[in-house]
């Protein structure tokens, strides 16, 4: 496997170092989402949140559209929020 694969891979598993990121998967997994609902919905900031989607953007999980002057995130990566869902079940039990 070239490096270059590897460090697209270890770039892509750093977009779910923090928990907010989860957050923001799970929550778009439910529907599309405005950044303004993502605000009260996670308790954050705009900035918290614009920084932590764009990372998300970047690896291909989430797209982005606008709408006037608001902005629609949704998933994209379905397998992502399947792959959280595995990890979190090996915490539960």
């Amino acid at each position: 496997m070239s490096e270059k694969i590897l460090k697209k891979t270890a770039e892509y598993f750093k977009a779910f170092s923090h928990p907010t990121r989860i957050k923001i998967i799970e929550l778009l997994s439910e529907n599309e989402t405005c950044v303004c609902e993502m605000i009260s919905r996670l308790n954050l900031d705009q900035s918290h949140i614009s920084r932590h989607l764009t990372i998300l953007r970047s690896m291909g999980i989430v797209e982005d559209r606008r709408e006037g002057n608001r902005v629609f995130y949704k998933l994209v990566d379905h397998a992502s929020i399947e792959m959280i869902k595995r990890v979190k079940e090996k915490f539960t039990n």
